[in-house]
């Protein structure tokens, strides 16, 4: 039987992956569900300058204890030194040296010549070993590379000492017919992939990936990046591993990752990270949802009812979560009934919030085509009462500005969107909002039948993720 490792890179593509991003404790808390699961590597986001970044490695190096914590870098010593400061105390290091290989990737996005990213393998992936016994090497877009070039960069990562060696499938357009096509060639160019572990990183823009993943496990593979959230872009790891649990056995291919476990920590990670409200697919061999539904809540329901209902959809929340989602949950079924997707919505909204400093209290809003818009705004700020009255160019404007007078500080905007998350003219909408702070991003989502109370909860979900973060420094 094969034994096949799985790499999570969700925590590490989780700003394209989730649109409200993740707060450092709701990364805290992804790591620590997919050590329970026992991931083998969990792959962090790059240590840039920012703070934050050491913040959250150092964090993880001293709390995950069986999982590899992988830090990506780039071709640059800087980012190797960030890296392996931050890694200090873990007990399973690694970086993984991300390298452009392919002409468009070198040229266009990192604006290097080929002699110029070979040398540089060569020189600080000796660099990294010398600081990190384990360094991996990820040929970042290998199946668009001119097969010499790739060749002679895989040999140069080997012999400098690389442990694994990852390809990635950047357009995943690729049959997995084509997949077991391009390793053979590579493994014909490079017969010492043999003498390490050989990883591929294929993308799901066709819907492949997964059978990709067992043509690439017959040809020798045996590491895979995965994300949690289904619908990404990337192989599935709830997918793959439904595939190994079903037909495994049959394959010859097995993993270390607690599958028993798996659908049910998926659904606290959607939760989690706000992606509850998206459809689920169901597991391979698992039957779909039956179309009957039970009648929805209305508000005469107490917490117990709501409770009940969330734990038939699949989730546990916390005693912290559920009095928040039953706030919620008063304040918008008097105007609605709540059914399951509702409910859905509620737990992906207030599972993904940060501790609010600032809680919304009320507020009040008068505009027309006649007057300018004002926004009569009351938060609370750690129990204390806090009140401004500001105008705008229109009602959410002079909502934003109000909220700002009340923080004592000016956000620059980066985006602000709006959608519906339910059907019908009673449909809650989710706001989304983007703030730029000191250089960095932070967003914030919020959920209402009224657009304006959606979009001022997801402007304080945004500052209260900014202070935090300056908590936590």
């Amino acid at each position: 039987m094969k034994s096949v490792q799985l790499a999570d890179i969700s925590l590490r593509e989780s700003e394209a992956l989730f649109a409200s991003g993740l707060t450092f404790k709701q990364k805290i808390d992804v790591a620590k569900l997919l050590e329970k699961l026992r991931i083998d590597i969990i792959e962090t986001p790059f240590v840039t300058e920012a703070p934050a970044d050491a913040v959250l490695v150092r964090t993880l190096s001293t709390m995950l204890e069986h999982s590899i914590i992988s830090v990506p870098v780039l071709l640059d010593r800087s980012s190797i030194d960030r890296a392996t400061a931050a890694l200090g105390k873990a007990k399973n290091a690694r970086l993984n040296l991300i390298v452009p290989t392919s002409t468009v990737q070198m040229e266009y996005v990192y604006h290097l010549k080929s002699e110029s990213v070979l040398d540089q393998v060569k020189e600080l992936l000796a660099y990294a070993i010398s600081l990190c016994p384990d360094v991996e090497l990820t040929a970042e877009d290998a199946t668009r590379s001119e097969r010499d070039f790739l060749a002679a960069v895989l040999r140069a990562a080997i012999s400098a000492g690389a442990q694994t060696i990852t390809l990635c499938d950047a357009t995943g357009e690729m049959l997995p017919e084509e997949v077991s096509a391009f390793i053979t060639a590579v493994k014909e160019d490079v017969p010492e992939l043999n003498t390490v572990t050989f990883g591929m990183h294929l993308r799901d823009n066709l819907g492949l990936a997964p059978a990709s993943a067992l043509a690439a496990a017959a040809c020798g593979a045996s590491q895979f990046k995965v994300v949690f959230s289904q619908n990404a872009g990337h192989l599935s790891l709830e997918q793959f591993a439904g595939i190994l649990k079903l037909r495994g056995e049959t394959l010859g291919i097995a993993t270390g990752v607690n599958i028993t476990g798996l659908m049910h920590t998926c659904r606290q990670l959607d939760a989690l990270t706000g992606s509850a409200a998206k459809r689920r697919l169901p597991l391979p061999g698992e039957p779909e949802a039956p179309d009957s539904a039970p009648e929805p809540l209305d508000e005469t329901a107490d917490s117990a009812d709501v409770r009940r209902r969330i734990e038939a959809l699949g989730y546990n929340v916390t005693d912290d979560d559920m009095a928040e989602i039953y706030r919620l949950f008063k304040e918008i079924a008097i105007n609605k009934k709540i059914d399951s997707r509702d409910l859905e919505a509620l737990v992906a909204d207030a599972a993904g919030q940060s501790a609010p400093t600032y809680q919304l209290d009320h507020y009040v809003i008068n505009s027309g085509n006649t007057i300018m818009a004002t926004a009569f705004v009351r938060v609370s700020k750690d129990g204390a009462p806090l009140e401004a009255i500001s105008t705008g160019d229109g009602p959410i404007d002079a909502a934003f500005r109000a909220l700002e007078q009340l923080v004592g500080r000016h956000f620059e905007m980066e985006s602000f969107e709006v959608q519906a998350v339910t059907e019908g003219h009673e449909a809650m909408g989710d706001a989304l909002v983007k703030l730029r702070y000191n250089g960095k991003l932070f967003s914030g989502r919020g959920l209402s039948t009224d657009i304006i109370g959606a979009s001022v909860r997801a402007f304080l979900s945004a500052v209260n993720k900014i202070v935090y973060e300056e908590k936590s420094l």
